[in-house]
């Protein structure tokens, strides 16, 4: 299937969801309410909603780039947030956030950036993100085991799964990231599958260039896994971006008026929400996102004003990255076709 296809049908999924999500609310709740529901939430929390996704996509740009500023390339924070939000933007529209990594190496890449450390850069920023996501995920639960056990309503079984899938993904990309074998396994495999579709012209000087690239990619992660100091750096960042995405549902709360639940509560909450979740190998896990967050916060935003969470928090988390990612990448297109168009100009005037 071409790439192109495989977006829009992304595209129509995404909207196909959202329009069931829209039909369920607005069946469920009277068009009265909801409006009373939208006219009590305060404009000021919308305004830190849309800032808590800007320090989400800061801080996964900031990852890579103090990973790649430890590795001594001379690359910007400009450089860093556009390739971010291209990675950001290709995991939200890809079947199990498939084509994120790939589609930020290859911008790094035109930065200068080989794609063995741009490699690395992305399971360096992946370990940490994940790892801290089921440490604080693990010990929010331990302190909140009464509330959790209220509020989940027998769901425990979703959470529990996401924690499954999330330790045996980490071991799988920990295994890539300390042993040559595996990586060099992966690549062959690749190698093999191009060559049989054709995609690779040439195994022998594909294998050769791949060569080069695990060995930047093995020795930039040796690298860092030397360095205690850089680590904790990386998994700081890690703890700051879980933190943004999870402040969304805090101003939410708050934007309401609401009392009764402590923020650490809903902070909880919504971690274990991410933790269930993200193993769904649908763009942007939709569908568990949203009935996820109907079930674990139905107790949480009483009446019309779950939906309307449901709604503002859905955006400001995902929705919002999806619309700054396709002006992005229109921006990108339409920079991409003058540059060649001023090419074709100089290269006739040439001839």
């Amino acid at each position: 299937m071409k790439p192109g296809i495989k977006k829009l049908m992304s595209f129509l999924f995404l909207l196909f969801t959202l329009g069931v999500v829209v039909f369920v609310g607005l069946n469920g709740n009277d068009l009265s309410d909801l409006l009373h529901a939208l006219q009590t939430f305060s404009p000021l929390f919308l305004v830190l909603c849309f800032l808590s996704w800007a320090l989400y996509i800061l801080t996964d740009a900031l990852s890579v780039h103090f990973f790649l500023k430890q590795q001594g390339y001379p690359i910007t924070v400009l450089q860093s947030l556009h390739a971010a939000m291209i990675g950001v933007y290709y995991c939200n529209v890809t079947p199990g956030a498939t084509g994120g990594q790939p589609l930020e190496m290859y911008t790094l890449s035109q930065y200068k950036v080989p794609i063995g450390v741009s490699g690395s850069a992305m399971a360096i920023k992946f370990l940490c993100f994940q790892f801290m996501l089921l440490v604080i995920g693990g010990i929010l639960w331990l302190t909140h085991i009464p509330f959790v056990a209220v509020h989940t309503q027998g769901t425990l079984w979703f959470v529990i799964i996401g924690y499954v899938v999330n330790f045996f993904s980490i071991g799988m990309v920990a295994l890539m990231a300390i042993s040559q074998k595996a990586v060099r396994w992966l690549m062959n495999l690749c190698i093999q599958i191009g060559a049989k579709l054709h995609l690779c012209k040439d195994p022998v000087a594909a294998k050769a260039r791949w060569e080069d690239h695990c060995h930047s990619f093995l020795y930039c992660v040796r690298l860092l896994l030397r360095s205690p100091k850089d680590l904790l750096v990386q998994c700081a960042i890690a703890v700051l971006q879980l933190l943004s995405l999870m402040l969304v549902i805090v101003f939410i709360y708050l934007a309401f008026g609401l009392s009764g639940v402590s923020v650490m509560e809903l902070i909880t909450m919504g971690v274990l929400l991410y933790i269930g979740a993200s193993y769904t190998p649908l763009p942007g896990a939709s569908g568990a996102q949203e009935g996820g967050f109907a079930v674990l916060f139905k107790g949480i935003f009483p009446d019309a004003r779950l939906f309307v969470a449901l709604l503002i928090w859905r955006f400001s988390t995902y929705y919002l990255s999806v619309l700054a990612g396709v002006i992005l990448t229109s921006i990108d297109s339409i920079r991409g076709m003058r540059r060649h168009k001023k090419q074709e100009g100089v290269t006739n005037e040439r001839s």
